[in-house]
């Protein structure tokens, strides 16, 4: 009886390492879906005369999905919500204080280069570009023609990043990105260190924190992810 139990012990550690193993040996995914806390803060945001100047620290949900189409090419896809409190000036300079939600749509294509694949695991070089839009209230897609912001809901916030990282797999559970991310919307523009770590719980779900730290513009986030392996 203990033989044969240390037999189905011995049994079951090997077949609980086994996924882990053929997930490492899968090498990165470009294709999944994730759900995230995040927290938003804009600084020096301002749409022109009579603008928002600036929004406070703003937490809420992300809602992330990346799907591969070819060996290289993929596209992603990013949607938020967050609180925030801003101040902006009316069109007699009086100062203006609101609390809505900033909504945030992403929407762009991404393309991945192998640089090598060793004992740890893969590193890719990734490059993206993607058509971005921030708006303060109620969500429309594109930007007004009006610059002066007489009415938060009707705000000239539509524009686009572009963003090259380097990601790899550090572990067999544990993989990693870092890389600088050009944002360019209407009048505001923003260099940031872009960042992720990725914890793998299992072969198919991970916990996935996140940075895009930069001086008008930073989001942070935790989240879980579920990789179409």
């Amino acid at each position: 009886m203990k033989t044969f139990s240390r037999t189905l012990l011995a049994g079951l550690i090997a077949g609980s390492t086994l996924p882990m193993a053929a997930h490492a040996a899968d090498g990165l995914d470009y294709t999944y879906l994730e759900g995230a806390y995040t927290n938003l803060d804009i600084d020096g945001y301002d749409d022109g005369e009579g603008g928002i100047e600036d929004f406070n620290d703003g937490d809420g949900f992300a809602v992330r999905g990346s799907l591969a189409l070819t060996e290289h090419l993929f596209t992603f896809g990013n949607y938020s919500e967050t609180d925030a409190d801003a101040s902006f000036r009316d069109s007699n300079n009086a100062e203006i204080t609101s609390d809505q939600d900033v909504k945030r749509f992403d929407l762009g294509l991404g393309l991945r280069t192998p640089l090598n694949t060793n004992s740890t695991g893969q590193t890719d070089l990734v490059g993206r570009i993607a058509y971005t839009d921030v708006d303060y209230g109620d969500f429309d897609f594109g930007a007004s023609g009006n610059p002066a912001v007489s009415d938060l809901d009707d705000d000239n916030s539509d524009g686009y990043f572009a963003d090259a990282a380097v990601r790899t797999e550090l572990t067999d559970r544990l993989e990693g990105s870092a890389g600088v991310r050009y944002t360019d919307i209407e009048r505001a523009d923003n260099v940031s260190f872009i960042g992720n770590l990725l914890y793998s719980l299992t072969p198919d779900w991970g916990l996935n924190f996140e940075v895009d730290a930069g001086d008008e513009i930073g989001v942070y986030s935790l989240g879980v992810r579920y990789d179409f392996n």
